[in-house]
C-alpha cells in the first residue's frame, strides 16, 4: 500500500513538473499574414493564425528555445528569435513569425545578443496588428 501511495505522489508531482508545454517554430511559423499600408502610408502585419496555435497553445504555459535579441537594453527589453541576430525578422532576413515579444516575470539580468535560452511563459496571440504576432509573459530562463 505505501508502495502505490509513493508511486501516484511521485507521478503527480512529476505531472505537475511537465505542466508546461513544449512550443517549437514549426508551430508559429504556421502563421500566414497579409501586409497592410493605411491611406497614410503606414504599414502593419495581420496575422492570421493556425487553429491549432490557437486551440492548443494560446493562453498556455509554454517553453519555446532561441535567440535573445536586445530590443531596448536600457529598459530590458528583449525578444526571442528563431534565428541569430545578424538574419533575425529585425534585419530583413526572416518573417514577423520567426519573433516573440519577452515579458519577464522579473526584471531580468542583461543578456548577450544571440544568448541561445530556453523560455517558460504563457503565450499570447496579438490579433491587432499593434506590435509582433506573439507575446511570452510572466517569461523566465527555464533550466
Amino acid at each position: 500500500m505505501h508502495k502505490a501511495f509513493f508511486l501516484t505522489l511521485f507521478l503527480s508531482i512529476s505531472c505537475l513538473a511537465f505542466a508546461q508545454k513544449p512550443l517549437v517554430w514549426e508551430i508559429l511559423g504556421m502563421t500566414t499574414y497579409q501586409l497592410n499600408t493605411s491611406p497614410d502610408g503606414n504599414m502593419d502585419y495581420e496575422p492570421k493564425f493556425p487553429k491549432l496555435l490557437v486551440e492548443q497553445y494560446e493562453g498556455e504555459e509554454v517553453t519555446l528555445a532561441g535567440y535573445l535579441i536586445p530590443i531596448d537594453l536600457e529598459a530590458k527589453q528583449y525578444a526571442l528569435s528563431k534565428n541569430p541576430f545578424s538574419s533575425c525578422f529585425f534585419c530583413g532576413n526572416a518573417g514577423p513569425e520567426t519573433v516573440v515579444e519577452l515579458r519577464f516575470e522579473k526584471s531580468p539580468a542583461r543578456f548577450a545578443t544571440d544568448e541561445f535560452v530556453l523560455i517558460k511563459g504563457k503565450l499570447k496571440l496579438v490579433r491587432d496588428g499593434s506590435g509582433l504576432f506573439f507575446i511570452i509573459y510572466n517569461a523566465n530562463i527555464h533550466g
